[in-house]
């Protein structure tokens, strides 16, 4: 596995659990014989290698000498350690993320490439900040000054999309996204604009999925697939009223990969959809 460097920690966690677990299964050593050897529980060991806990940069040592891991590989490794111990920019935002939400973070920052399905609001790396604010005053439990905060981080999630290392973006909107009012039609109009100089975009691939496409397996699902360069595979988020859920299996993987393939065949090409769009301001 190449250990990439990486800009989120909290990707760099999953890689660096994810690395540790490796070389643990290459050593022949059971879980059991390593915490013997750091002379810690077997849980301290399990909880390292399924991402449940930072690693400590003297564990990490000691782990690398178990493992026979030395020159070059083990500054690497250590390395990522330390880059994995910081935080990131969301970290101002903290006592807003519900859990799961650093790690939708993380994935933004680091993939290559992103694909999201979205049934009934526009994604919210797409979505304009009066768009935002008015899906927000939806919350009961949040105060204006709240309200204000998580529009602020909203908007600065999309820094990604003025990075030139950021990711590529394929976005199938269902037609009920766009026909939803949100905030009236100053804010609609607002935001359809706002589409149309995305889709424009080199790096934004958007299609609309008329109601006219029928059923299909997505239905009622949102989801984003995140793809990244090297070997890291693909990983799947879903985000649920209090949390967001990140799925790993492979297999998982696969059927939502299927359900994207799906709704972007059925969905309106590039052109139609722009024009669909289009004809969407001043409704």
């Amino acid at each position: 596995m190449t250990m990439a460097r990486g800009r989120s920690p909290v990707t760099q966690r999953r890689r660096l659990a994810a690395e540790l677990h490796r070389l643990r299964t290459a050593s022949h050593r059971t879980i059991e014989e390593v915490a013997e050897h750091l002379e810690c529980s077997s849980a301290k060991i399990s909880r390292i290698e399924n991402n449940q806990v930072a690693v400590r940069i003297q564990d990490a040592r000691e782990l690398l000498d178990l493992y026979g891991v030395q020159g070059s590989r083990r500054e690497e490794l250590l390395e990522v350690v330390r880059e994995a111990r910081k935080k990131g920019w969301w970290s101002r935002y903290s006592d807003l993320l519900e859990e799961g939400a650093e790690t939708r973070l993380s994935l933004e920052e680091e993939a290559a490439r992103v694909l999201i399905y979205e049934n009934s609001l526009v994604t919210p790396l797409l979505q304009t900040p009066g768009y935002a604010r008015h899906c927000l005053l939806t919350r009961t439990d949040a105060t204006l000054e709240i309200v204000q905060r998580y529009v602020d981080l909203r908007m600065e999630r999309q820094r990604i999309l003025d990075d030139p290392t950021g990711p590529q973006l394929t976005v199938v909107l269902d037609e009920a996204a766009l026909r939803r009012t949100v905030g009236g039609p100053d804010v609609m109009d607002e935001q359809v604009r706002r589409l149309l100089s995305d889709a424009d975009r080199d790096d934004i691939t958007l299609l609309v999925l008329p109601f006219s496409a029928g059923p299909h397996q997505a239905m009622g699902f949102p989801f984003s697939i995140f793809e990244f360069e090297g070997e890291d595979p693909r990983v799947v988020y879903i985000e649920m009223l209090e949390r967001g859920h990140v799925i790993e299996n492979a297999g998982e993987v696969g059927r939502y990969l299927a359900a994207f393939e799906q709704v972007r065949a059925r969905a309106l090409d590039t052109a139609p959809s722009r024009r669909f769009i289009e004809n969407l301001i001043g409704r």
